[in-house]
C-alpha cells in the first residue's frame, strides 16, 4: 500500500469523506482496472449523498471484477437504503445466486420483506442467517423485533435476551424486551429493561415514550406524562409522532378523570411549542378551546398518515360499522333508476371502507375519493373502486370542482369539523337537484352547544343544529337514524346517520 492509499483510508476512517474522494478519484484515474479504488469512489459518493454517482463507480467495480461480490452487495445496500426495494433485490439474488449462504445478502432480503410487512418471510431469511453464523447479533436481534410485530411476544423475549448475551449494552434489545413484557402485562419486568435501555440511551425519545405506556397501565399518569413529556423534549426528527402520541396521552388521562393532571400538561405544552399546529390544536381539545371550529388539517394528516396500514383492522376492533349505516341509507333511499348516469363522491374517502359497500346497492357512472392523507389514497387506489382519487381538504375540493354529483356520502368526516355550514353549502353546490347526500355526526350529549370540541380531537354535534342548518342551505331530510357508531375506550359513541335531498339553495 503506498502513502497515499493509506491517507485515503486513514480519511475515510475518519469520515473525512470529501478529502478522500478526492485521493480516490486520482487513484482511480492512474489505475482505472483497480476494483478497490472504484468501490471506495462509491462508498464516499454514498456517505456525501450522492447515490447516482454512486451507483456509476459501484458498476464500474462490478465491471472490473465480475465476480467479486462487494460492489454488489454495495448496491443491494444503497438501493435498500433509497427504498428502491426491487432494485435491492435484484442484486441481492444476483449475490445469491452465486454464493447461496451469503448472510448479508441475505439480511437485506429479510429488511425487504420487513419493510414490505411480509414477517413471516423476513422472519425465515433472519433465521437462515443464524442457523448460517449463530453468532450474528444482527439476525437475533431483527429475529425478536420480526417475532414482536407477528405478536409473539414470548419468542421475541427469548431471542432478545439471546440478543444481550452476544452484546450486553444492546440498546435495542432492551428495547424490545421492555415493549414485548408490557404486552404480556409484565410491568415492572417492562419498567426494569427499559430502564436498562435509557441507563445507555438517555437522549432516546421512544425509551420514554415506552415507559410512558408502562406506567399509563400501571395508572400512574403522573408518573406516564412525565415519561411522556421527556418523549416530546427529546423527539428531534419524531417531533411529530411524539407530539400525536402525546396528544393521546392526554385525552386518555383526561377520561380517566385526571383532567387536571391532563390541563396542566396541555397549558405546558402549548406553551413549550407555541408554533406548532398538532400541538395547538390537540392541547386545544384537551382544554376545550371554544375558539377552535375545525380540526387542523396538518394533525388529520399526519394521524392519518400514521394509521393507514393498519386503520381497517383497528376500526374492526372498535366496532366501527358508519360505513355500513351509509350503505343501508344509499341501498334504502337512492333512485338509481331516475339517472341517467351515476356520479357518486365519497368525501374523507381513507381506504374506501364505505365505496366498497355503497358500489353493491347502485351502478355508478364515476366514483370520486377525496382524502387529506395521502397513504390512506395508497390503499384505496389498490382496491381499484375509483376512477379519480384526490389529495385535498374537502371543502377546498368541492369549491374548485367542476363535476355534478347524484350521490355524496361523507362517513365519520364531519365529526373533524365544527361549523358545518361551510360544508354543506359546498356539497349543495356540486350536488345536482334531487341528488343525496349521506352522512354521519357524533351526538352531542355534553353540553347544550351546538358543537362541541371533545379531548379526542373530535367534535359532536346537536342534532337541533344540524337539522336547521340542512334547511337553510337548501336540502330536504330524508333519513335519520340514532345509532351506535363506534367505540372509543370503554365506552359508546352515538350519533345519526342522515340523509338529506338537495332541493334548492335557500340561504347563502
Amino acid at each position: 500500500m503506498d502513502a497515499l492509499e493509506a491517507q485515503a483510508e486513514r480519511l475515510y476512517d475518519e469520515k473525512k469523506y470529501p478529502e478522500a474522494l478526492d485521493i480516490y478519484l486520482s487513484l482511480t484515474k492512474k489505475n482505472p482496472k483497480t476494483e478497490k479504488y472504484s468501490l471506495f469512489c462509491g462508498h464516499c459518493f454514498d456517505a456525501l449523498g450522492d447515490a447516482d454517482q454512486a451507483v456509476r463507480y459501484y458498476k464500474k467495480a462490478s465491471k472490473i471484477n465480475p465476480v467479486s461480490k462487494a460492489s454488489l452487495l454495495a448496491l443491494a445496500n444503497l438501493y435498500y437504503n433509497n427504498e428502491d426495494y426491487e432494485r435491492s433485490e435484484k442484486f441481492a439474488k444476483t449475490i445469491l445466486s452465486k454464493h447461496p449462504d451469503d448472510t448479508s445478502a441475505l439480511l437485506i432480503l429479510g429488511n425487504i420483506a420487513y419493510c414490505e410487512k411480509k414477517y413471516d418471510q423476513a422472519f425465515g431469511l433472519y433465521e437462515k442467517v443464524h442457523h448460517l453464523d449463530g453468532s450474528s447479533y444482527i439476525a437475533l436481534i431483527n429475529m425478536a423485533n420480526t417475532s414482536y410485530d407477528l405478536g409473539k411476544y414470548v419468542k421475541a423475549v427469548d431471542y432478545a435476551k439471546r440478543a444481550i448475551a452476544l452484546y450486553p449494552s444492546s440498546v435495542d434489545a432492551y428495547i424490545i424486551l421492555g415493549n414485548a413484557y408490557l404486552e404480556l402485562s409484565k410491568f415492572e419486568k417492562a419498567e426494569e429493561n427499559l430502564l436498562k435501555a435509557l441507563g445507555f440511551r438517555s437522549d432516546n425519545p421512544w425509551i420514554y415514550n415506552a415507559l410512558s405506556r408502562v406506567y399509563q397501565k400501571m395508572e400512574d399518569y403522573k408518573s406516564a406524562l412525565g415519561f411522556a413529556w421527556k418523549s416530546v423534549l427529546f423527539a428531534g426528527s419524531a417531533q411529530d409522532d411524539q407530539n400525536i402520541n402525546f396528544g393521546y396521552l392526554l385525552y386518555e388521562c383526561a377520561e380517566d378523570g385526571k383532567k387536571d393532571l391532563a390541563r396542566h400538561y396541555a397549558l405546558k405544552w402549548k406553551e413549550a411549542f407555541p408554533q406548532n399546529k398538532i400541538v395547538n390544536f390537540m392541547a386545544g381539545s384537551v382544554l376545550e378551546d371554544k375558539q377552535i371550529k375545525k380540526a387542523d388539517l396538518y394533525y388529520i394528516e399526519k394521524i392519518f398518515d400514521a394509521f393507514a396500514g393498519d386503520f381497517e383492522t383497528t376500526l374492526k376492533s372498535l366496532d366501527y360499522l358508519v360505513p355500513e349505516y351509509v350503505a343501508g341509507e344509499v341501498k334504502k333511499y337512492f333512485k338509481k333508476d331516475f339517472w341517467d348516469k351515476t356520479n357518486y363522491l365519497d368525501l374523507g374517502c381513507g381506504t374506501g371502507m364505505c365505496a366498497e359497500l355503497v358500489r353493491k346497492h347502485i351502478g355508478w357512472h364515476s366514483a370520486t375519493g377525496v382524502d387529506l392523507s395521502q397513504k390512506m389514497l395508497d390503499v384505496a387506489k389498490r382496491k381499484n373502486i375509483y376512477q379519480r382519487l384526490e389529495q385535498a381538504e374537502i371543502v377546498a375540493f368541492l369549491e374548485r370542482d367542476e363535476k355534478e354529483y347524484q350521490l355524496i356520502t361523507a362517513a365519520d368526516v364531519l365529526t373533524y369539523f365544527g361549523d358545518l355550514r361551510a360544508l354543506f353549502e359546498a356539497v349543495a353546490t356540486r350536488l345536482a337537484l334531487g341528488g343525496l347526500f349521506v352522512f354521519s355526526v357524533s351526538e352531542n350529549l355534553f353540553s347544550n352547544d351546538d358543537f362541541l370540541l371533545m379531548p379526542s380531537g373530535r367534535f359532536v354535534h346537536k342534532l337541533d343544529y344540524v337539522m336547521t342548518l340542512l334547511k337553510k342551505c337548501g336540502y330536504s331530510k330524508i333519513g335519520q337514524e340514532r345509532k351506535a357508531l363506534r367505540n372509543e375506550g370503554d365506552k359508546v359513541v352515538w350519533g345519526y346517520v342522515i340523509t338529506a335531498e338537495k332541493i334548492i339553495i335557500i340561504e347563502k
